[in-house]
């Protein structure tokens, strides 16, 4: 050991100061990082919402879409701009490149969309968010309205008190409201009145239009004081009824023209709570807030919010129930696997052997993984949770050897100082070396980009944290503690001594056997590792399994164009059946999507959010939403089911390419659909995809109002004229606002109802000067047909087709090309295969230059270690082998495989090693000593197999909580556990047998002197 290090290890009050100061941060850290359930979406893509209801989507691409493209197209760091386009709906979804901010991304993006909003209708207001947001969905709630009350009271008790109050919680982003429009005075024309009357659409709008009293009166002086003058007039129904309205022979009030009532504005768009309608309200969280505060936060400002008789707000959903569940299963499994561990050690060494010194080793290295993730901005989530319950066994690791080599000194006879010294200058190097081999299997993780970057990076970073906490900790507090306290000798309980013994001898034949036929143990080893696979073959696959979140999510759609009052009724009749099921308390279905929301629904599709009742479903929540499926089957609705959770990750990632897209770009739309089709029937036969999807370009019946100029003339109206009236009495207007407190009363014009109108009703609809010529007289009214939805990708018209991979992505493509390899394509049109192929070709690149460095940095390390080629060809032939245990171990479960599963697999790459290199070093430092070669590996199995056995004993019961899958909130790591303690196992039986058998193999003995 070099003298400065001796020096500095030799300063004991200079090491309490510098723990002091880490714990202290450590403990910081413990009580303020965020939790969350999954990490911090920070992907570069910025989704822009622009609703406008009642508006083709021919039409919302030239009033919507060409306008924003037109500003957006041109940011810097944009590399791909979509948009799709449909009735009264357009997402724009803009990536950028990978090397920009996400914020600076969005920041840049809005003022784009700030100098476009000249050149966008009256009543646009994009919403923009980065991607990812829907998953900052924290909480949503309904505000329930009991029969006889006031809708527009509500509304306005809602707007003026719950909203606001909900806004102003810490940490909250956005708070939407859905399902009632604005509190307003509804105009509503009595059409044969004002064609009698002789008063035209167009004085309506003129004589509530001078309502308006929203501006600034001016000053009076009055005395020694400045006095402001203001305009009012409490409105009201009645007093709006008495407005005078300008006719051919003098003003007639307004009553007797119109309706006039205290009411909403009409929306096109539902949100029922339990089959009546109610006002559902969704509230986002900030990017980085805590959920737990938050969730606390809101539910104390809905308590404090004084709300009318007759209305009150329940929760459906709350993000921090899951995150509870999560976190506190999860932190009981972990305190409760390290007491096991703890048990464990103090069990096999002794209570009297300082053994303690690693149970403090365990929390310390914990709490200093936990100070690196909070110092570099992440949370504790399913990921970082994953990896600190990981590290829990293999931060004890390198306590467990550097306690050992401190204990064999000891009982060879060195003096407690001169022991410590010795052992630690024997064990540094390999253990040094362990950390590193490990720690070097997770850098290429944190070079991951895109979307696998957003779950690998915080599981990376978290497990390099533990390990070099640990690797400080054994080195510095381990020799410290021993010795500045009593020297105690390794004085293991008899039962223990005996269990060791014989699993020493247990292994010595394993180890015989292996010596004896190496070739057929590696024969047989590689037999199992295929085994594995084909095992892991018959594993259920899935995304994220979750524990039960108390409320399922269905996703519902109709027929396309289906109407608003169909979609309704049958939503009705599906909350009435869903009453009846035993464990669901309340149903919040939503149809359609409000203006201003995130949602992106047409009014013919949307969501079922179902709570159950306290303590419903337990671990069966799929038999749950098995059954509530079963009973939502209805014709010609297509449903699925799945948490909220999951849901809202779908909704996150909704940005990205899909698995397999055919993009058909050209000009005719119509041309367009009939090729669409033609594709379609094509690559329906080809074997390597499934769930074709071609939904785009599907015709829909319009109305089609088309001005006759001379009729216009002769009428004195023009085309704008017409189109205002028609638009006013159909789609609806906002004429002016009066003032009435904190906020403005909108002044809304529009027929009761007007989609009751038929097509003849329509051209009878009078308009004009004095209301006195029939729509039909000025206009032709045709029936045609318009595609439901269609897209922009960089500007140019597409149409795109999805279908889901059975194969490689590349084969696929190869077979879909030549199913298509004898379509002739109209003059103008053109198609390219897009999807994630492109993005997972550039990810696999990445991720594979990052894996080469990192198996070069690992072979450097282990060539720069150890002499020769043998032990360092040796440890790396050893990293496949050990996913064979983790295989074996998640298919004998019967669970299946998830994404968190999937990086354990990753991270048994790193965890096989370090037990291979001490045992090898050990073995060669005995060979350097003089001793043969059968020798040399007899007396490091001797000396190291206790602490193997320690550290794989310690690292299974640390875990065995969670693999047993103790608590719902420990599901999704279950799988984790249960790779990662399968693989440990077997990586232990590994070095322990053929490791060292096949380090023997071939070497002559050497000659006795």
């Amino acid at each position: 050991m070099p003298a400065a290090l001796r020096r500095l290890l030799g300063r004991p009050a200079l090491w309490l100061m510098i723990y002091a100061a880490l714990l202290g941060y450590g403990l910081f850290a413990q009580f303020n990082i965020p939790e969350e359930v999954l990490p911090a979406f920070n992907y570069p893509e910025i989704s822009v919402t622009a609703h406008l209801p009642g508006t083709t989507a021919t039409d919302m691409e030239a009033m919507v879409a060409t306008p924003l493209e037109g500003v957006l197209l041109g940011l810097p760091g944009v590399s791909n701009v979509r948009s799709t386009i449909s009735d009264g709906l357009v997402e724009t979804d803009l990536r950028f490149a990978a090397t920009t901010n996400a914020q600076a991304d969005l920041q840049a993006v809005n003022g784009a969309i700030e100098r476009a909003q000249t050149s966008l209708p009256p009543g646009v207001q994009p919403f923009t968010q980065i991607m990812g947001n829907a998953i900052n969905e924290v909480a949503d709630y309904a505000v329930r309205i009991a029969p006889g009350i006031s809708q527009a009271r509500a509304a306005r008790a809602v707007a003026m008190q719950l909203v606001p109050a909900l806004r102003a919680v810490p940490g909250v982003q956005l708070v939407t409201s859905a399902g009632l429009g604005g509190e307003a005075l509804w105009v509503q024309p009595n059409l044969t009145a004002m064609e009698q009357a002789g008063v035209s659409v167009q004085a309506l709008q003129q004589a509530l239009a001078g309502q308006t009293m929203l501006v600034p009166g001016g000053t009076l002086s009055l005395g020694h004081v400045d006095s402001l003058i203001t305009f009012g007039n409490a409105p009201s129904a009645a007093k709006l009824a008495q407005t005078p309205v300008m006719g051919p022979h003098g003003p007639i009030p307004l009553g007797a023209l119109a309706r006039v009532l205290h009411s909403t504005e009409p929306v096109h768009q539902r949100e029922l709570l339990d089959g009546t309608p109610a006002i559902a309200l969704v509230v986002f969280k900030q990017q980085g807030a805590s959920t737990l505060p938050v969730a606390r936060a809101l539910a104390r400002a809905i308590k404090s919010v004084t709300l009318p008789d007759g209305v009150s707000v329940l929760r459906i959903y709350d993000q921090g129930h899951l995150v509870r569940a999560t976190s506190d299963d999860l932190r009981r499994n972990l305190l409760i696997g390290g007491v096991l561990a703890i048990a464990g050690l103090l069990a096999v060494l002794g209570a009297g052997s300082g053994a303690w010194l690693l149970a403090l080793s365990l929390p310390t290295s914990l709490l200093l993984g936990i100070a690196g993730l909070y110092a570099t901005g992440q949370s504790l989530n399913l990921l970082t949770f994953g990896a600190i319950i990981v590290a829990l066994g293999l931060v004890a690791d390198d306590s467990i050897i550097v306690l050992e080599s401190i204990f064999h000194r000891w009982e060879a006879g060195d003096a407690t100082w001169p022991g410590i010294w010795r052992g630690l200058r024997e064990i540094m190097a390999p253990d040094m070396i362990g950390t590193l081999t490990t720690a070097l299997v997770f850098v290429p993780l944190l070079f991951t980009g895109g979307l696998a970057g957003l779950f690998c990076v915080p599981f990376a970073l978290a497990m390099i944290f533990a390990l070099g906490a640990s690797l400080l900790v054994s080195l510095t507090l381990i020799p410290l503690g021993l010795g500045l306290l009593p020297r105690h000798a390794v004085r293991p309980p008899r039962a223990a001594n005996v269990l060791l013994t014989r699993l020493m001898g247990w292994n010595r034949r394993l180890f015989r056997l292996a010596l004896a036929y190496p070739k057929r143990v590696v024969l047989a080893c590689v037999a199992l590792l295929l085994a594995s696979l084909g095992a892991m073959s018959l594993v259920s696959v899935n995304v994220l399994p979750l524990p039960n979140e108390g409320v399922l999510l269905e996703s519902f759609t109709l027929a396309p164009g289906t109407s608003l009052a169909d979609s309704d009724a049958v939503m009705r009749r599906l909350s009435a059946r869903l009453a009846k099921d035993k464990a669901v308390e309340h149903v919040l279905a939503r149809i359609g999507s409000a203006a201003g929301s995130t949602y992106t629904e047409p009014a013919y599709a949307g969501e079922i959010t179902i709570r159950l009742k306290p303590g419903a479903g337990g671990a069966s929540l799929d038999a749950i939403a098995n059954r509530v499926q079963a009973e939502t089957q209805f014709p010609s609705l297509q449903t699925g089911i799945d948490t909220p959770t999951i849901e809202r990750l779908g909704e996150s990632l909704n940005g990205l390419p899909q698995p397999f897209a055919l993009d058909l770009y050209g000009d005719d739309l119509s041309q367009m659909s009939a090729t669409a089709q033609a594709i379609a029937q094509r690559l329906g036969r080809v074997p390597g995809l499934s769930d074709l999807f071609n939904d785009q370009g599907y015709p829909e019946t319009q109305l089609r109002i088309t001005p006759r100029p001379a009729a216009l003339a002769a009428a004195g109206m023009t085309p704008s004229v017409l189109s205002g009236e028609v638009s006013a009495l159909m789609a609806g207007q906002v004429v002016t606002e009066l003032p009435d407190g904190a906020a403005p009363l909108p002044l809304y014009l529009r027929l009761p109802d007007p989609r009751l109108l038929s097509q003849q009703g329509l051209a009878a609809l009078p308009v004009g000067p004095n209301s006195a010529t029939p729509l039909g007289a000025l206009a032709d009214i045709s029936l045609t047909t318009s595609p439901n939805q269609f897209m922009h990708i960089d500007g140019a018209r597409a149409l795109e087709i999805l279908a889901t991979p059975t194969t490689a992505p590349n084969i696929a493509i190869a077979q879909a090309r030549r199913a298509l390899a004898g379509l002739k394509l109209p003059p103008g049109e053109r198609i390219v295969f897009g999807g994630l192929y492109p993005m997972l070709e550039r990810a696999a690149l990445g991720v594979g230059i990052a894996a080469i460095a990192a198996i070069a940095a690992l072979a450097w390390v282990l060539f720069l270690r150890f002499s020769g080629r043998r032990v360092p060809l040796l440890l790396l032939a050893q990293i496949p082998l050990a996913m064979t245990g983790g295989g074996l171990a998640l298919a004998a479960s019967g669970l299946g495989l998830n994404g968190i599963g999937l990086i354990g697999f990753l991270a048994l790459a790193g965890v096989s090693l370090n037990h291979g290199v001490v045992l090898l070093d050990r073995a060669q430092r005995n060979e350097a000593a003089g001793m043969s070669p059968e020798e040399a590996v007899d007396e490091a199995l001797n000396v190291r197999f206790r602490p193997i056995f320690l550290t794989t004993a310690v690292a299974i019961l640390g875990m065995l909580p969670t693999a047993l899958g103790f608590g719902t909130g420990a599901a999704p790591e279950q799988g984790l556990a249960v790779v990662i303690g399968g693989g440990i196992l077997w990586s232990a039986l590994l070095c322990t047998n053929l490791l060292p058998a096949l380090y023997l193999t071939g070497r002559k003995p050497k000659r006795q002197a």
